[in-house]
């Protein structure tokens, strides 16, 4: 810890809203300053802990300073390249996803669970208490102290709260109720995890590779997950988002089939995926206009209780890491909360709200077209991912949290 920030730095108790990977890391930032924080999670430990994820190497520093970005590279899988296919399995572009002599980092991607595990580990490795099953009811900020309201009927008392909650956060509700409400964005988000047993065979390029196919029944994705296994997404197009028992009613031979069926023909090994798949996961994918502002007196939002970024993107946990990381150094710099919050607000909105742009963008790609609107989109991948994609990404990875 800096002797320095420690003088004049925050010196009150944080309630963070949230215990996953915003929440997690902004307590263990916090902890490098010297402010004592407690993490509140709505469920219980392992539940909801979602699908798979890439950290890119920007999100990657972010976890080197805290000493966890080579326990993340032990469990997950280097990401070397970007690979776009059509559906017949032609490499339409190939370019690097950024070298650790540029950024400082690799990407890497892995099971949003395991990175949960190595945060929440660390956490409690330096004392930072969790508390489960801590689902937020409503926030009392008196000026002096801010309270929350447990539905259990429990509270807590601290002198700042951090609605780390996602993109359905109960704190950015009552805190900011006339902010605009996450959206369905007509698109159910599914994938699924090959255990490495299970995993066709294909050439360690291909598995240290983003590969992404575009082809007229849509878009489908996969790389190396949690070390050995393999993981992939897709995208199911609903006019209605589906209502929980419907999500858990879609069980896996459900999905299955829906997902041969789409992309029959296309090249493997994305139909060996699909078949081989042990655990699925499926989400409906919102989406949520700008807010004014993240903070309110003693209250601010960070990660995608602030900004959702869409899975589209790939910088939704690398955002929420930047996040954290920035707060806690700007809380270890100043007492003074409300211009910390306003810093903090300054610094960040300008990039997310280029990302979440460029996350619906991506979006809009990966949908079902006709041949000939796949014909082109061919041809407009072969040209701009290989004469920009690499460059494309250099304002995304080069980034420095200060």
């Amino acid at each position: 810890m800096n002797p320095q920030s420690a003088r004049n730095g925050f010196k009150g108790h944080v309630l963070i809203i949230g215990g996953g990977i915003g929440g997690n890391s902004l307590a263990l930032f916090l902890h490098q300053v010297g402010i004592s924080s407690t993490v509140y999670e709505a469920y219980a430990y392992k539940d909801a802990v979602g699908g798979g994820l890439g950290l890119a190497p920007n999100g990657m520093n972010v976890l080197a300073a805290l000493g966890l970005a080579e326990e993340v590279k032990a469990r997950g899988t280097l990401n070397v390249e970007n690979c776009f296919y059509n559906e017949r399995g032609r490499v339409l572009a190939r370019y690097k996803n950024g070298t650790v002599k540029q950024y400082g980092q690799p990407g890497v991607s892995l099971t949003r669970a395991s990175l949960h595990d190595i945060l929440t580990e660390a956490a409690k490795k330096q004392g930072i208490q969790i508390e489960y099953q801590k689902r937020l009811q409503n926030v009392t900020d008196n000026g002096n102290k801010v309270i929350a309201h447990f539905e259990d009927g429990t509270q807590a008392e601290g002198d700042l709260l951090i609605g780390a909650d996602g993109i359905h956060s109960k704190t950015r509700q009552v805190v900011f109720p006339e902010a605009p409400k996450p959206a369905y964005v007509g698109i159910i988000g599914v994938g699924g995890f090959v255990p490495a047993a299970d995993v066709p065979p294909m050439s360690l390029r291909e598995k240290q590779s983003f590969c992404f196919t575009f082809g007229p029944n849509g878009f489908f994705g996969y790389c190396g997950g949690d070390k050995g296994d393999m993981m992939w997404w897709s995208n199911m197009q609903r006019e209605k988002e589906l209502t929980p028992q419907q999500l858990a009613d879609l069980s896996l031979d459900n999905l299955k089939q829906e997902m041969l069926t789409t992309y029959a023909g296309y090249h493997e090994p994305i139909q060996t995926l699909i078949r081989n798949t042990t655990t699925p996961f499926k989400i409906n994918v919102s989406d949520i206009l700008s807010l004014s502002t993240w903070h309110k007196g003693r209250v601010t939002l960070i990660g995608d209780a602030a900004h959702a970024v869409s899975p589209n993107a790939g910088q939704g946990a690398s955002m929420a890491l930047e996040d954290a990381m920035l707060l806690g150094k700007l809380l270890g710099q100043s007492a003074n909360y409300e211009q910390v919050f306003e810093q903090f607000e300054q610094a960040r909105k300008p990039r997310v709200e280029r990302i979440v742009a460029e996350g619906r963008r991506r979006g809009d790609d990966k949908l079902v077209v006709t041949p000939l609107q796949s014909k082109i989109r061919e041809v407009m991948l072969m040209i701009f991912m290989n004469l920009f994609g690499e460059k494309g990404q250099d304002w995304l990875y080069s980034y420095k949290v200060s």
